[in-house]
């Protein structure tokens, strides 16, 4: 793989031809960077870029903002998640990160981003825990702290033990049947 380097204005940018032919055009797509202060500088990332190409490591240039991945991502994870635990991450998206963060690009995303944004949420009167659910540096919407609801089991027959009726401790559910 060749690369090249051309000064632009006052910085510096590299160029190289991908590894691998883009499907829709059949063309290998151009990779480039610029903003180097020097030539040198310029050489170095282009030949570490290049490097990381042929490992398949090359991160394509995206628009998405923070709001489009978690519309995204919810959609693509509800059929595998319960519907209250989807319902409160979602919840929690929607109330404390989308407004705050939404509008940012999810490539230029960082950890101080992130760490103010728990700051926030602490200097608001949450608590660590409702904070961490809110937001955790890894970007996971959760709680720490959410559990199931507490269930008191007791056997339904003597002659199947492995059969239990599950009833919520408040007694507001109707009753579930599992199989173990």
């Amino acid at each position: 793989m060749k690369g090249s380097v051309r000064q632009r204005g006052s910085k510096w940018q590299y160029r190289f031809r991908g590894p691998e032919r883009d499907p829709s055009t059949g063309e290998y797509p151009w990779i480039t960077k610029g903003g180097f202060h020097t030539k040198k500088d310029a050489w170095q990332a282009c030949r570490e870029a290049m490097a990381e190409a042929d490992r398949g490591r090359v991160v394509k240039p995206s628009t998405r903002t923070v709001a489009q991945f978690f519309a995204e991502w919810f959609a693509a994870i509800e059929p595998s998640i319960d519907a209250t635990t989807w319902q409160n991450w979602k919840d929690y998206a929607d109330t404390y990160v989308i407004p705050r963060i939404g509008g940012e690009r999810l490539q230029r995303l960082d950890e101080p981003q992130l760490l103010r944004l728990y700051g926030q949420s602490l200097a608001e009167g949450g608590s660590s825990a409702t904070a961490t659910a809110r937001c955790t540096p890894t970007g996971r919407i959760e709680s720490r702290r959410a559990k199931p609801p507490r269930l008191v089991r007791f056997p339904m027959r003597a002659k199947r033990p492995s059969t239990q009726r599950e009833q919520r401790f408040d007694g507001t559910s109707p009753a579930l049947f599992r199989s173990r």
